[in-house]
């Protein structure tokens, strides 16, 4: 099972999303828009006036990220924050887990 998550951003308007994972399987982020979109653990990091700590994915770019209780994962039990600081994009996330079995 799982679950998928797909969402537009505005311009430097931050969302927060949670990409928790609850079992062992993979996650995958994908900027599907035209505009690269920042990453980051709290909202000031992503803003484009006062982000320093974040990181980047750019536009077409899809990240693989594997999860369980033994490997480390950008945020098995806690939201991150994503932004478009140059333009609207869009985002789409697909937590592939063990959930509902």
């Amino acid at each position: 099972m799982g679950r998928i998550l797909r969402t537009a951003t505005a311009e430097d308007a931050p969302i927060l999303l949670n990409v928790s994972t609850q079992g062992p399987g993979k996650v995958l982020i994908r900027n599907s828009g035209s505009n690269d979109i920042r990453v980051g653990y709290d909202r000031s990091d992503v803003l484009l006036a006062t982000g320093n700590n974040f990181f980047t994915i750019e536009a077409g770019i899809t990240y693989v990220f594997d999860a369980s209780q033994g490997v480390g994962f950008l945020s098995q039990t806690a939201s991150l924050w994503f932004n478009s600081t140059l333009g609207a994009s869009s985002l789409e996330i697909w937590i592939a887990d063990d959930r509902g079995l």
